[in-house]
């Protein structure tokens, strides 16, 4: 009963909420066109959920000359850091005027807004096409679930695939905000982005801009060898990782005889998962997705080398060579074994760690690709 209370209130809000910025859409065009602030010029706005990797990218572009800031929107409990931080309300008209007043004291000072996730300020992205009239630059910013289309990726990779195990309820992928923001993205973007290659099976036409190296200057992790081998997998979602894959990989070396301190992490701080990679041996990490991301470049950035899965036409030889460890959740454990009963092997790929992972994403090169394509938009 008091769920289908919840259900029509959200429906109520929702309409409200629609009915209030379609009232509202003379006065923002009116605002556009006349009252709208001029932008800075080579600004660049980025626009996230709350979450490290956009603040620490914001930090090295600027290491690097470009004019950026982030604005967050919404909650996290694991980041809190941000330039500007919005946070939405749900009540209808509200909700509505507090974004007119971020959108056009905040975002609109920005030459380029730099979205990721196809995040907006507004709730339905009814900036973007204002943006656009008055000469704004939008980056859209894909990194993950908000662009897979789930039943494309289940067919194209049937053997394994980061949807199989979904636990994000509902799909992420189907939400109504990333139904909704994907044909708005495309209408008004002006240039497209993936955080890793495979997300361009969903994204042809955008370009790969690696991650950056996040804490270059991060520690060197110092394993302690009088205690089990350690091997850490951080994830807030189990499913999509392969983490019932790979506790059952650790079991059986565990039933074998191997000494292992296997640490899982969920929903906890980043700061948290970079203090276990202080004396861990291995990370365990994105073993169904077809590419590595940000907790194997920040683990190798830490000198520990990081065992993920990489789909073959996306395999080269600088990352044979570096200290990330390619296997299978089918071969998993044999890969494991391997490594511990081999720990000569084991350091030489501890050696390659942080040079490898400097080389792959070097931070002032992605920082010229980002001010290239920002010259690009904005050239007069």
């Amino acid at each position: 009963m008091w769920s289908a209370i919840k259900q029509l209130l959200r429906r109520v809000e929702a309409a409200g909420y629609t009915a209030t910025v379609a009232a509202l859409t003379p006065v923002n065009w009116l605002i556009a066109k006349t009252l709208a602030p001029r932008a800075v010029p080579g600004s660049v706005l980025h626009v996230s959920v709350m979450v490290h990797v956009p603040a620490y990218m914001v930090r090295i572009l600027r290491e690097h000359g470009v004019k950026a800031d982030y604005l967050a929107v919404g909650h996290s409990p694991w980041w809190n850091q941000s330039d500007y931080h919005f946070r939405p309300t749900r009540l209808p008209l509200l909700s509505v005027f507090k974004e007119m007043w971020w959108i056009w004291t905040v975002v609109a000072r920005y030459e380029i807004v730099h979205s990721h996730f196809m995040m907006t300020v507004s709730r339905a992205g009814w900036e973007w096409p204002l943006l656009r009239a008055i000469g704004r630059k939008l980056v859209i910013q894909y990194r993950g679930c908000e662009i897979r289309d789930r039943e494309r990726n289940m067919a194209m990779h049937p053997r394994i695939n980061i949807c199989q195990d979904c636990d994000y309820r509902p799909y992420i992928c189907t939400t109504a905000f990333n139904t909704a923001h994907r044909p708005l993205a495309a209408r008004h973007g002006h240039a497209f982005l993936v955080t890793t290659p495979d997300l361009k099976d969903f994204s042809p036409a955008a370009q790969h801009i690696p991650f950056f190296v996040t804490r270059p200057d991060a520690p060197a992790a110092v394993p302690i060898r009088s205690r089990p081998f350690k091997i850490v997998h951080a994830t807030n979602h189990p499913g999509i990782e392969g983490s019932r894959q790979i506790r059952d990989a650790i079991r059986s070396l565990v039933a074998k005889g191997h000494a292992i301190d296997f640490v899982e992490l969920n929903g906890v701080t980043h700061d948290r998962v970079l203090a276990e990679l202080a004396d861990a041996d291995l990370t365990i990490g994105k073993m169904k997705m077809g590419y590595y991301a940000n907790l194997q470049i920040e683990s190798l950035a830490a000198g520990v080398p990081a065992v993920t899965c990489i789909r073959d036409e996306f395999v080269t030889d600088e990352i044979r060579r570096s200290g990330l460890i390619l296997a299978s959740l089918d071969n998993l454990a044999g890969v494991l074994e391997h490594y511990l009963t081999h720990r000569d092997e084991l350091e030489h790929k501890r050696a390659a760690c942080r040079a490898s992972v400097l080389r792959l994403h070097d931070n002032a090169a992605i920082a010229r690709d980002y001010a290239a394509l920002y010259a690009r938009l904005t050239v007069r």
